[in-house]
């Protein structure tokens, strides 16, 4: 009756309560949404400082017409020219590699380096032809008197000029555009399609180049062919599912047995299994580590898992203050019908403690699904990395960390984390309320 006699806070308090939660939520949501909109850019788009809101979750394209047809482009660099010292865009007379015309030393050098794979070395050493414009400036010097392209790789190539830049009659800038593929995700720094003569490309005043939202899907499976992430998802997973089922049992086993077992100094062990949680994992992190190298395990999957099978101290806890909650006269009468104690546990303790159970799956499953130091530690080569450590291992070997990429792999692996708590919610929501009420 005390219920129903209650009064309903104002209407307006009500909405200023939802107002905040709403803002609040929405705060804690940012980085996750940042992260989805950083994975759909394109790579220069990614530390740039947006120019408007609009651009903080949508990458920036571009568009201009190049020989009467549209297309995406780059903004590859602002064009420079003088009244005195004009640009020129000329066309060869003979073959050369298109390494020459950017790079100090001969493209042979690049082959010895083996962060460049075979489509980018080929795009680098992809040999200009005397239909293809090249661009004249302070790096190709051209001698419009003696018609000689001079590359930075020092060879005189004959050319003949197609257009003379010279300053923009309207003040704009000039700038120097490149097509754009959405393959071009997968490039690095060094091969990048601003080094791609055979582009189309072009030099335009600023007000003919059109600006777009671009939003790149092919992100994700390219980031996730380079993170490996099929292998990596095999191997999370078997390390979460022998942690869950090794946490589970063991935990539930030892919960049942110091909430509802009578033995010689339970409280005292209970303490002592509780007191386990106050030791840093920093002082035993080298014992353990010794200890697993002279089992053999280093390099192994079971220091990742084993441990779990022998309980946590943490779950312990929790699933025995649950368990004291439990009407004891359900185990009593159990064991009149002549139940042994782990007949008890699984016919009458379990199906009651279902949400407390989920939620030690729960946690153990984020957990293990989250851990990077673990994997770290004891596992070697790629083929056993987990996702955790495959997205550093991937974000630390290239000398320029591809965000759009590395972002992309990120969302794919917290997706599973939130659509996972959503779906268990109200299970959990259940356990953590009815842990630690005793009866």
């Amino acid at each position: 009756m005390a219920g129903e006699n209650e009064k309903k806070a104002a209407w307006y308090l009500r909405v200023c309560v939802h107002a905040i939660l709403a803002t609040g939520a929405l705060f804690f949501l940012l980085p996750l949404l940042w992260m989805m909109a950083t994975s759909l850019k394109p790579l220069e788009e990614t530390m740039k400082y947006p120019e408007n809101a609009a651009e903080v979750f949508f990458g920036a394209g571009h568009r201009v017409v190049i020989g009467g047809q549209k297309y995406e482009v780059v903004l590859e660099r602002e064009i420079k020219p003088t009244p005195a010292q004009p640009f020129f865009i000329v066309r060869p007379k003979e073959p050369f590699a298109a390494g020459e015309l950017w790079l100090a030393f001969g493209a042979d050098t690049w082959r010895k380096f083996q962060i460049f794979n075979q489509q980018e070395l080929t795009q680098m050493n992809a040999e200009i032809t005397p239909e293809m414009n090249v661009l004249a400036d302070e790096t190709n010097r051209f001698d419009p008197a003696a018609g000689l392209l001079t590359l930075r790789s020092g060879r005189k190539v004959p050319a003949t000029v197609v257009r003379e830049l010279k300053p923009d009659p309207q003040g704009d800038l000039l700038r120097l555009v490149r097509e754009w593929r959405p393959e071009d995700t997968d490039t690095k720094d060094v091969g990048a399609t601003d080094h791609e003569a055979t582009r189309a490309w072009d030099v335009v005043p600023e007000r003919d180049i059109e600006k777009t939202i671009r939003m790149i899907p092919e992100n994700y499976p390219v980031a996730l062919t380079r993170v490996g992430f099929v292998r990596s998802l095999i191997n999370t997973l078997f390390v979460c599912v022998m942690c869950v089922a090794g946490s589970v049992v063991s935990s539930v086993l030892v919960a049942y047995g110091f909430a509802f077992l009578e033995f010689r100094a339970r409280n005292l062990l209970f303490g002592l299994t509780v007191a386990t949680m106050m030791i840093p994992f920093a002082i035993t992190m080298i014992p353990v580590y010794l200890l697993y190298r002279e089992l053999g395990w280093i390099g192994t999957f079971k220091p990742l898992w084993v441990t779990s099978w022998f309980g946590s101290a943490f779950f312990i806890f929790l699933l025995r203050q649950f368990f004291l909650g439990l009407p004891k006269d359900l185990l009593d009468a159990a064991r009149i019908d002549g139940c042994t104690e782990l007949e008890i546990l699984w016919h009458v303790v379990v199906p009651l403690a279902r949400p407390a159970i989920a939620m030690v799956a729960l946690f153990t499953f984020l957990g293990t699904w989250k851990d990077f130091m673990g994997p770290l530690i004891y596992l070697n080569h790629p083929s056993q990395f987990t996702l955790s450590l495959s997205l550093q291992a991937f974000a630390s070997e290239h000398g320029g960390t591809p965000w759009h990429l590395l972002m992309a792999a990120s969302t794919v692996f917290s997706l599973p984390l939130v659509i996972l708590f959503f779906a268990t919610m109200k299970t959990f929501i259940k356990g953590i309320a009815m842990t630690g009420i005793k009866g």
